[in-house]
């Protein structure tokens, strides 16, 4: 265990700072159903410290960039209320912390498990009817209330995009793919 920390790079343990600070957020995620400022304002603030005292202006205008490129891609969802504000600054977070390439990464692998996930939950949730009642809520527009029938007292289950975003950046730090920035 000892050798795998002292082969670490310094971005590999920017990632691992970033892995930890979404397991965080999936939790607090869980817990309240919401993911907090006071975990996502200081993973930006730690992401520019860290990566200026690691890497100089260039590390911190590369982790500025990130940040708000993090912020930016996900706003637009949270503006129509796929995600949370907590999922953006996040995902901004991650970026600070780790750069746009590792967000790019969680972003991507993150999609690829939230796909299941949401329907697994809609499965848990609606049993059978599950599909039919999602495709239905695309054209009614219940998606934007996060459950398709309110009055259905069934629904047990929800859908938490920091548990996708932990997972999505546990994948980018073992299946990285850089993107040559």
């Amino acid at each position: 265990m000892n050798e795998f920390f002292q082969t670490l790079t310094n971005q590999q343990i920017l990632q691992i700072v970033a892995i930890i600070g979404a397991s965080i957020a999936c939790y607090t995620d869980f817990k309240s159903g919401m993911i907090r400022n006071w975990l996502t304002f200081p993973m930006m603030l730690v992401g520019l410290v860290a990566n200026l005292a690691l890497f100089g202006i260039s590390g911190f205008l590369y982790s500025l960039g990130g940040m708000f490129l993090g912020i930016f891609v996900y706003l637009p969802l949270a503006l129509v209320g796929i995600v949370g504000m907590g999922d953006v600054k996040l995902l901004g977070g991650i970026a600070s912390i780790a750069g746009p390439a590792f967000m790019i990464n969680t972003l991507l692998y993150s999609g690829v498990v939230a796909v299941p996930h949401a329907l697994l939950i809609q499965t848990l949730n609606y049993g059978k009817n599950a599909i039919p009642m999602l495709l239905s809520s695309f054209k009614s527009g219940a998606w934007l209330k996060k459950t398709i029938d309110n009055d259905n007292a069934t629904v047990r289950y929800h859908f938490y995009m920091g548990f996708s975003l932990f997972a999505g950046t546990l994948l980018a730090f073992r299946f990285f793919i850089p993107l040559g920035w």
